[in-house]
Parts: C-alpha cells; structure tokens; sequence
C-alpha cells in the first residue's frame, strides 16, 4: 500500500531499495580498498624495503658498509690526531725537562728516545745513556722523560727504563739525589768559574759524603783552585747545600747538611783571612825589601796566610812553637820576624770571630803573640821593653 501511495505521488517507477543499499554498499567498500591501498603505498614510498625481505637485506649490508668505512676513517683520524697530539706532547716534554738545562736540550732526550726500540732491554738502556752522559744526574733526568713518554702499549720498554731507574738509583742514589738539586746552582757557578758543571757536583758529592772540617775543606780546594776561584766554590757548596735542604727529597740527613753548611762558613771566614794577607803582606814584604832584608821567593801573601792559620788552629799553641815557626818561615832576622809577627798579631783583630774557638781564645793567642815579640827581641836594643813605658798610676 505505501509502494502505491508513493508511485501514485511521484509519478514515477517504484523503487528497488535493496539494490540501492547493495550499490552503495559496494561503493564504500572500493573507497575502503583504494584508502588502504594508498595507505600502503604511502607506506612502501616511505619505507621502501620494509616490505621487500631482500630490498632489506641489501640496504642493511650497505648501511653497515658505510657505518664501517665511515668508523675506521673517523678511527684513523682520531688516531693520527692522537699520535700528532703524542708526539707534540713528547716533544713539549723534553723542552719541559730541559727548560733552562744548559747541560741537555730537548733534542738530546728525543734523540736518545728514538735510538731505543720496544725491544731494548735494561742494559741497552743504561749503556745508551752511559754513552750520552757522565753524570748519573743528567741520566736520571733522561730516565724520567723516557719512562714519562713511554706509551703502555710498549709494555717491555717501559718496564726495562723503570727497572734502568731503579738500577741506577741503587748505584748512585746520592749522587743523583744531590745533583738533581744543586744541578742549576752547579751550572751557574760553573759557567762563572769556566769548568764544567759536573766537576762541581763532584765536589759537592765528596764534601756531603764525608765529615770534612773546615781546614781540611780547605786543603781540598787549594789543589785546584785560586783564591777567587776557592771563594766561589765555597760559596756554590753553600747555595748548594742550602737547596738541597729545602727539597722534597736532601741527598744526606738535614742534620749533617746544617752542620756541614756551618763548616762551609767557617771556611768562608778562613778565605777572608787570606783577603787579609793578600791586602797587607806585599805592602810589608816590599818594605822589608827596599830596607835590605832578605826574603826568600817563598815568603808570599798565601805562605803567611798558611802560618797564621797552623798557630791559630794549633790545638796547644805556646811562644816557643810560634817562634820556631817563625824561624822556618822566614829565617833568623830579627826584624824580619818582628815585621810578620806583627802582621800576625793585627791579623787577630781583622778576622772573622768564626775563625776561633772562642773570645778568650783569641785572646790567648794575642798575649802567646806579643810574648813571642818580645822573645825575638830580647837582645834588640831598639825594642821598646815594658819597663820604657811609664806606668799609668803610681801604684800600678
């Protein structure tokens, strides 16, 4: 009745809905298919061989290709930037351990680095810088910046230069100790003296590994050098000495370097004596001279210097042995002996303190000096006798 109703309105053929609902529902279905369809291929597009098992396959084996190719490259850049950067350092190293060295430069240690091979063993370490270098000190530095740049990569070498160290170290541990702390003091004062520098660490590694005394420090330089020269060495033991007690590692006990130090001002006083000779002897020898007198070629300024010194340091000093000296230094003239005595007895008052044991030592060897005069002179009439002076008080 509705199918009439609705042809009788429209005028038209009835309708056949259920073809209609099957059209449409074949439409949407298309629709479904081709968004899809599309949704894959945008897939596909955007990832090509994701679908393609061996398309994948190949993509993978290239990138992983290129990853290799690309690592090894950033690989061996990092590696010869390493070895730049190794070698730079190498070289700012030995620089750094020769700054100021005027004994080794930087290219001395590279050189005898490049002479050594992973191979090299203990003994071909020590003989190669043995054949460089004299003194243990300036081996020891060498050792420090071989095992310093030494890689660990080279494990045997490195092993060989720290057991070289440790060998040398147990040979010669206070002379590397003690060099390696007046090493620049040893190069300044050798370079004021004109003798090599090493010379004076060999000084200096007799005077700390033995208990000299002043006199006998003396006795040990006057071989060697002058005057002027014995002044300056003295004074490099002490700067020495000085440095050698403010590092981290003294070559001796801090106790035996403060009492050799006092030793070394004690013969700085004995050397200003000599100052004192050199200043007042030629003056009375050349008047001795020019008055007639006698004086053998050996009576000289160090010759008196050299008396004065046994009488002052005579460990039982008397008149009778002063004159006696005396006699054999210069003879029997009378004034002659007087002139020297005379300049002995000014000596006392124009020398260091340190040079006595103490003030009444000094002043007993002045009375043993003035009775030693008047001994001399006994039988010269032209001497003044105490009784030619009149007495300050009557009672006196």
């Amino acid at each position: 009745m509705a199918a009439g109703g609705t042809g009788g309105l429209g005028g038209s053929k009835a309708v056949d809905l259920s073809a209609v609902q099957a059209a449409q529902a074949k439409a949407d279905a298309a629709e479904v298919i081709a968004s899809q369809e599309g949704s894959e291929m945008s897939f596909i597009r955007d990832v090509p061989d994701s679908s393609n098992p061996a398309a994948a396959t190949r993509t993978k084996k290239k990138e992983e290709t290129f990853k290799s190719l690309e690592s090894r490259r950033k690989g061996e850049a990092k590696t010869d930037k390493k070895t730049e950067t190794g070698d730079k350092s190498g070289q700012d190293l030995a620089d750094k351990y020769t700054q100021g060295n005027s004994e080794v430069s930087g290219s001395d240690l590279r050189g005898i680095r490049d002479q050594l091979s992973d191979n090299s063993s203990t003994e071909d370490v020590l003989n190669l810088l043995a054949s460089k270098f004299n003194d243990p000190a300036l081996q020891a530095l060498a050792l420090d910046y071989l095992v310093q740049t030494t890689p660990s990569s080279s494990a045997d070498l490195k092993e060989a230069l720290v057991q070289a160290r440790n060998t040398l170290l147990q040979q010669h541990g206070t002379k590397v100790s003690g060099g390696r702390n007046v090493l620049f003091a040893s190069q300044q004062y050798g370079e004021a003296l004109g003798v090599p520098p090493s010379s004076l660490r060999d000084i200096y590694n007799v005077v700390t590994t033995t208990n000299l005394n002043c006199n006998q420090l003396l006795d040990l330089l006057k071989g060697q050098y002058s005057h002027e020269e014995m002044c300056k060495v003295s004074s490099f033991l002490l700067n020495g000495m000085s440095a050698d007690l403010k590092s981290e590692g003294p070559s001796v006990e801090p106790p035996k370097l403060q009492l050799l130090m006092s030793e070394i001002r004690n013969l700085q006083a004995i050397l200003t004596s000599y100052e004192f000779f050199d200043s007042r002897a030629p003056i009375i020898l050349d008047s001795l001279k020019t008055e007639g007198h006698t004086i053998s070629p050996n009576v000289n300024s160090r010759s008196l210097a050299d008396a004065f010194q046994g009488m002052i340091n005579d460990k039982f000093p008397s008149s009778s042995k002063m004159e006696r000296s005396l006699q054999e230094l210069v003879g029997n003239e009378t004034e002659v002996q007087t002139a020297v005595m005379n300049l002995f007895v000014t000596a006392l008052n124009n020398t260091s303190a340190r040079l006595y044991a103490s003030a009444s030592k000094r002043q007993d060897l002045k009375m043993m000096m003035l009775n030693t005069l008047d001994s001399i002179n006994r039988d010269n009439e032209d001497y003044p006798k105490a009784t030619d002076f009149p007495k300050p008080y009557p009672w006196s």
